[in-house]
């Protein structure tokens, strides 16, 4: 008789953990600012709070209002990249011009 009481205890109880789990919502962890995992989670443009020119996680960029001289340079050479899980702005490399043969 203890042992089918301790049974019926044991299933209620594990009924109970079963139902309230699905209460429960799981809070995502706010993201960085400029955390990323690939070159897409990046972007550059204004700051959704402050306005300001601003690169990083695109959960934090507004891309309609954009800052080209901030994002890319002057001369169009920088690119936001994702470097070591941080948004980063880096230089683009130029293709080195051809060399003449002699």
């Amino acid at each position: 008789m203890k042992t089918i009481t301790m049974t019926f205890v044991l299933v209620i109880f594990s009924l109970v953990i079963i139902v309230l789990s699905g209460c429960f919502k799981t809070i995502p962890l706010p993201v960085s600012e400029t955390a990323c995992t690939t070159d897409a989670d990046c972007a550059c443009g204004t700051h959704k709070t402050t306005g300001a020119c601003f690169f990083g996680n695109q959960e934090f960029v507004n891309v309609e209002k954009q800052c080209p001289d901030f994002c890319t340079g002057i001369a169009a050479m920088f690119e936001i990249k994702c470097v070591n899980s941080e948004c980063k702005q880096v230089r683009i490399n130029p293709v080195p011009a051809p060399q003449a043969e002699c």
